[in-house]
């Protein structure tokens, strides 16, 4: 489970608990499947069970790019998600997963009995949501490819507390997740391995900082 889940700290009994606090439901979609459209409209929140899931923007003349992606853990939907007026969102299954979905506006003002573990969760919800925001800046910032990749592999080691890791998308999605052309991107990677700054195979990465 990566760093940035807000389950790490949530056993089971707790997140049903919190469910019914927030009148919840657990859903399953296939891989493709549309399980949200991010308009200014939609009040649903969405915690990832099991799978992966992604952000897609679609532009006005139908170019398709992933702005973020999502693990078991986290956290997505009205106020989580970037999104934007001028193209359209899409929160799309990449295989098959498990997510509970509820109302942001019931998560953020508190149940009833305002219970305790209701606000636990809506304190690790916004710090573990401004830290995910915040990496993706410090890698959509990197001045070149290999930059991006470096601080991309950083993060994922930090995160999954290991070396060695797997990435969680296809090297397309990931070029598509640091905006870069994906071509030029496998070179990098190439000329990376070639010096040793890390070994590949396939999605599987070993990263020893430089």
């Amino acid at each position: 489970m990566n760093k940035y889940s807000i389950l790490n700290n949530v056993n089971q009994n707790d997140f049903t608990e919190i469910s019914l606090c927030l009148s919840a439901e657990t859903r399953s979609f296939s891989k493709n499947d549309i399980i949200m459209r991010q308009t200014d409209e939609n009040d649903n929140v969405g915690i990832v069970k099991k799978g992966l899931i992604c952000l897609i923007s679609i532009s006005e003349d139908g170019e398709k790019s992933i702005i973020d992606y999502y693990e078991r853990g986290s956290i997505f939907g009205k106020g989580f998600t970037p999104d934007s007026c001028v193209n359209l969102h899409y929160i799309i299954a990449k295989e098959d997963c498990e997510v509970t979905l509820f109302s942001y506006s019931r998560l953020m003002s508190c149940c009833s009995n305002n219970c305790e573990k209701h606000r636990e969760i809506i304190n690790t919800i916004i710090i573990n949501s401004f830290k995910r925001c915040q990496m993706h800046i410090d890698i959509l910032t990197g001045r070149s490819i290999r930059r991006k990749l470096i601080t991309y592999f950083r993060y994922m080691k930090e995160l999954k507390g290991n070396d060695s890791f797997d990435i969680p998308v296809s090297l397309s999605d990931l070029a598509d997740y640091l905006s870069v052309d994906r071509s030029a991107m496998m070179r990098e990677i190439k000329k990376m391995k070639n010096e040793n700054i890390i070994i590949a195979n396939g999605g599987r990465i070993t990263f020893s900082d430089i």
